[in-house]
């Protein structure tokens, strides 16, 4: 989980931002830059071949199964070793991906979401609870 990222103080923050600070500080050697667009088709302008070109692989904690079915995608296509996890209403999910070596996120499907969550529609947390 996620959750061990953020304090009070990060309410009203994007979850990003928070996330990217609270690990920065746990390890100083880590180059995190925080995005708030949203992953998909749409921002391959964003998330496109230079992109992905400097990575060396990808840990995720997206949301929605959609956003990480498109991941698990672009991981595959660049051939780049990925950390999914996320939750699902109170189901959580770690999974490594290696591309040729492991089973892929989307090998396997989560049953699809009831409802989403007030703070993706949001974009940050305005309560303690959607940190959670």
């Amino acid at each position: 989980s996620r959750q061990f990222l953020f304090r009070n103080k990060d309410i009203n923050e994007f979850k990003s931002a928070a996330g990217a600070r609270a690990a920065a500080e746990m390890n100083e050697g880590m180059n995190i830059v925080p995005y708030q667009e949203k992953v998909g088709a749409d921002t391959e302008g964003i998330f496109g071949d230079d992109f992905y070109d400097k990575l060396d692989g990808v840990c995720t904690a997206l949301d929605n199964v959609e956003a990480r079915l498109y991941v698990d995608q672009r991981v595959l296509f660049y051939r780049l070793p990925m950390l999914e996890s996320g939750t699902l209403g109170t189901k959580g999910n770690t999974q490594v991906v290696i591309p040729n070596v492991t089973e892929n996120y989307g090998a396997t499907r989560d049953p699809p979401e009831k409802s989403i969550p007030v703070c993706t529609l949001k974009n940050f947390p305005n309560q303690i609870q959607h940190t959670l």
